[in-house]
C-alpha cells in the first residue's frame, strides 16, 4: 500500500476527487491511502495565523515556517514534497520512481509561497507540473496522486495500459481507433484492420515518433529512441536539415577594427564545413566571396579533394565535397538556392554577438521549427573575420542567438573559429537522439 499525507490549509478540497473513479476504488481495495494535516491546527496564537507579511516588503503573504514545521513534524519517515512552481517538473519517469516508495508527504503551498527556512529544514523535493502558476498546491498535489497511483499495482485493471501510455517510453502515444470503422468520412487505418500485430507495432512506433517530433519536440531530442526506428519511416530520420543550407560570407565582413572588408578563403573551412554539412545532413553548403580568383580557389580544392578521394576509394569524403557551391555574394547564394527547390528561402544570421536590428531566436526554438514538419527551406549565414557586416545581416530574417561558454566574461570572451561555430549550431539544431544515453 502506498500512503499518502497532505498537508493543506483546505483538505476539503479533495472530497470528491479522492472518492470517484480509479482513485475510489483504490482506496476501498486498500492499495492507497490519503490523509490530512491541516497546518492551523499547529498554530500558537488565537487567530490561528498561518501568513505574514514577507520580509523585504513586496506584495502578498507567506506562509509561516513554524505551523508548517509542526505538521511536518508529525510525519516520520516518509519522503516529504513541495509542490511549487519553482521545482523540477513531474516527468513519468520520477512518476515511476515515487510509485515505489511507501509514504509520500505532500506540502501544499499557498499565498506567495513558503518560509525558505522550510524548505531548508524539511523538503527533500520540489514539484512543479508545469511553467505556470495556480492559487495553490492543491491542484498539482491532485496530479501527483492520480500519476503516481496509477502505477501502484492493482490500480489499473490492466498494467499494460500504464506502459502504453504517453511518456512512459520518452514518447507521446501513439493514436488509438475504436468502432465504428469509420466516421464522419474518416477511416481506422488500414494496418490495425490488418491483425498483422507486427506491422501494427511498428504502425503505432512510427506514430509516436511521428506526434513526438510534431508536438513535442523537447521529448524527441533526449528520449532514448531505440536503433529499429530509422527503419519505420522518414519520421525518425527527419530533423528538418534537409530543408537547410550553410552559408559562410567572406564579404561583407568585419575586421578586428570595425571596417567592412573581405577575408580570405582558407582550406580548413571549405573542407571541414563541407565535412559538418554532410555529417548533420544539410542540403549545401555555399562559401560565398566576391573575389573570382578565391572562387576559383573554392573550385579547384574542391575538385583535388574529389580526385584523392577517388583515388583513395573515400567515398565519405567524396560525399562531403559534393555539396559545395560557390556565389560571388550573399544574393546569388540564396537565388542560387531558391533556384534549386524552387521556393523562397528564410535566411538566418548568425554572430557572436546579439544585433538589434534584427529579430532573435534560440537554438531551441529554431530546432522546433524545424522539427515541425513544414516545407520551408532555410539558410544559416555564417561570416568570417570579426562577423557578418551590417550590409549581410540587412539580408536575414532572424538572427541566431550566439553560443556561449562558461568563460566568467564568456560575453566578452567569444572567439570560437568559424569551424567550431559552426559544428556546435549544427549539432544544436540538428543532432539526433539516438546515441546510447548510458
Amino acid at each position: 500500500m502506498l500512503r499518502f499525507t497532505v498537508i493543506t490549509l483546505f483538505p476539503e478540497m479533495f472530497a470528491s476527487f479522492l472518492d470517484a473513479s480509479l482513485l475510489g476504488k483504490a482506496r476501498a481495495a486498500g492499495l492507497i491511502e490519503v490523509d490530512f494535516i491541516d497546518p492551523r491546527d499547529h498554530t500558537t496564537d488565537k487567530h490561528r495565523s498561518v501568513d505574514d507579511t514577507p520580509y523585504g516588503g513586496g506584495p502578498g503573504m507567506v506562509m509561516k515556517a513554524q505551523p508548517l514545521l509542526a505538521a511536518i513534524g508529525q510525519v516520520a519517515d516518509a519522503h516529504r514534497i513541495l509542490m511549487a512552481p519553482v521545482g523540477a517538473p513531474l516527468v513519468q519517469r520520477r512518476v515511476a520512481e515515487l510509485a515505489e516508495l511507501e509514504h509520500i508527504v505532500l506540502i501544499c503551498g499557498r499565498y506567495e509561497g513558503i518560509d525558505e527556512r522550510v524548505i531548508e529544514v524539511a523538503v527533500d523535493e520540489i514539484v512543479s507540473l508545469g511553467d505556470y502558476v495556480v492559487s495553490g498546491g492543491e491542484a498539482p498535489a491532485m496530479a501527483l496522486i492520480d500519476a503516481v497511483s496509477r502505477l501502484v499495482p492493482g490500480v489499473l485493471g490492466d498494467a499494460a495500459s500504464a506502459e502504453d501510455e504517453s511518456f512512459s517510453a520518452g514518447l507521446l502515444e501513439y493514436p488509438q481507433y475504436t468502432r465504428p470503422a469509420e466516421i464522419a468520412g474518416r477511416a481506422v487505418p488500414e494496418v490495425l484492420l490488418s491483425g498483422n500485430h507486427k506491422k501494427i507495432a511498428a504502425w503505432r512506433r512510427a506514430r509516436s515518433l511521428e506526434r513526438t517530433r510534431e508536438r513535442r519536440p523537447d521529448l524527441f531530442t533526449v528520449s532514448a529512441l531505440e536503433d529499429g526506428d530509422r527503419d519505420l519511416d522518414p519520421v525518425a530520420d527527419r530533423f528538418g536539415a534537409d530543408r537547410c543550407y550553410a552559408i559562410l560570407l567572406h564579404h561583407p565582413v568585419l575586421d578586428r577594427h570595425g571596417t567592412v572588408v573581405t577575408s580570405s578563403v582558407t582550406n580548413l573551412d571549405i573542407h571541414d564545413i563541407a565535412r559538418s554539412a554532410t555529417t548533420y545532413g544539410l542540403a549545401g553548403y555555399l562559401p560565398v566571396t566576391p573575389v573570382a580568383a578565391q572562387r576559383e580557389k573554392i573550385v579547384g580544392m574542391a575538385e583535388t579533394w574529389r580526385q584523392i578521394a577517388a583515388a583513395e576509394a573515400t567515398d565519405n569524403r567524396y560525399e562531403a565535397l559534393a555539396v559545395i557551391d560557390v556565389a560571388a555574394d550573399l544574393d546569388a547564394a540564396l537565388a542560387l538556392i531558391e533556384k534549386r527547390c524552387g521556393q523562397r528561402v528564410h535566411a538566418i544570421a548568425t554572430s557572436a554577438k546579439p544585433h538589434r536590428s534584427l529579430p532573435l531566436i534560440g537554438h531551441a526554438d529554431l530546432r522546433r521549427e524545424l522539427l515541425s514538419g513544414g516545407d520551408d527551406r532555410y539558410a544559416l549565414v555564417f561570416g568570417t573575420g570579426w562577423g557578418i557586416a551590417d550590409a549581410g545581416l540587412s539580408r536575414c530574417e532572424r538572427l541566431l542567438g550566439p553560443i556561449l561558454g562558461s568563460h566568467r566574461n564568456a560575453h566578452d570572451f567569444n572567439h570560437l573559429s568559424v569551424r567550431s561555430a559552426v559544428c556546435a549550431t549544427l549539432d544544436r539544431l540538428f543532432g539526433a537522439p539516438f546515441a546510447s544515453t548510458a
